[in-house]
């Protein structure tokens, strides 16, 4: 499954399969914009907020229906975006693609959080509330675009930064991610304590390999 966004934010959003579409959720006045990239289109998200965590900080998502086609299972995948993060930019939380929750859920999920802009992969089985991190070595936060992807095959949970390892963590071969939510870009949500990012998405993608 794969988000090119070159087709622009009519709603809703498809992605190059066909099989899932996505549509803009705001609360607070936050919008999303179409931006060109690469000769296509990219999504910047709403701009950082004083006060983080406020009710007045705008937000704005992508949001699909139950996905359910997406769950890995025990199955090694790979998932990420490209991404461009301003210096001034970063948070103590930006959600860039999640689906699945961490609590009493599983999950997996791509971050930007912290002031140094250092992204992270993470996923949570259905079985355990263990949080598994494999934190990046750099910062993407430098105002240039990188592709960011994360790897989980058999017990190895890999980010990767323009196509080199930057951080690995160990996970149980057995750890299993499967849930009846919808993939989120941007957020995890409208709420206030949405971790919104900030800056801008694309080329999406979820890709299971095995």
């Amino acid at each position: 499954m794969r988000f090119t966004f070159d087709g622009g934010l009519g709603e809703p959003v498809g992605d190059a399969s066909g099989r899932l579409g996505l549509r803009s959720r705001k609360a607070a006045g936050g919008q999303l914009a179409a931006v060109p990239h690469e000769g296509g289109l990219a999504v910047r998200f709403p701009g950082r907020c004083e006060h983080y965590g406020a009710e007045s900080c705008e937000r704005a998502i992508l949001q699909s229906g139950p996905a359910e086609f997406l769950n890995p299972h025990r199955g090694s995948f790979t998932f990420g975006a490209s991404l461009l993060v301003q210096p001034n930019e970063t948070s103590k939380g930006a959600n860039v693609v999640q689906k699945g929750f961490s609590v009493g859920d599983s999950q997996f999920k791509l971050q930007v959080d912290g002031e140094a802009g250092q992204p992270s992969c993470v996923i949570v089985g259905t079985s355990s509330a263990t949080i598994y991190v494999a934190l990046a070595s750099r910062s993407v936060a430098d105002g240039r675009w990188h592709r960011v992807a994360c790897s989980r095959s058999n017990s190895l949970l890999t980010v990767s930064v323009d196509g080199a390892e930057a951080g690995r963590a160990t996970i149980p071969s057995s750890l299993s991610i499967s849930n009846s939510d919808p993939l989120c870009i941007g957020g995890k949500g409208t709420s206030a304590n949405n971790d919104q990012f900030i800056g801008v998405i694309d080329d999406v993608f979820v890709t299971r390999t095995a």
